[in-house]
């Protein structure tokens, strides 16, 4: 069986309405359609999508890039939580 690298790795893209997550492996998320951070730490993002808020945890979360409604989340991510 042939080992997989990063390289190897598609990206995951998923669409929820208005909101877009494409998600790089654990490491890495750009986020289309954010109506504003509610938390921000190392270890949790908390954004606003309008209908529901999406909850990021890990270890070294970082903002790497933001616009008024798109963002990039770089870090170790080990956890996506939707509350509606």
């Amino acid at each position: 069986m042939k080992k997989r690298n990063k390289k190897d790795m598609p990206a995951i893209a998923a669409n929820l309405g208005s909101v877009r997550m494409e998600i790089s492996g654990n490491r890495e998320i750009i986020f289309e359609g954010s109506r504003g951070v509610l938390e921000y730490s190392d270890s949790s993002i908390k954004l606003n999508t309008g209908k529901y808020i999406v909850c990021f945890s890990g270890r070294g979360l970082c903002i790497k890039c933001m616009s008024d409604c798109d963002l990039t989340i770089q870090g170790f991510i080990t956890e996506i939580k939707y509350i509606m």
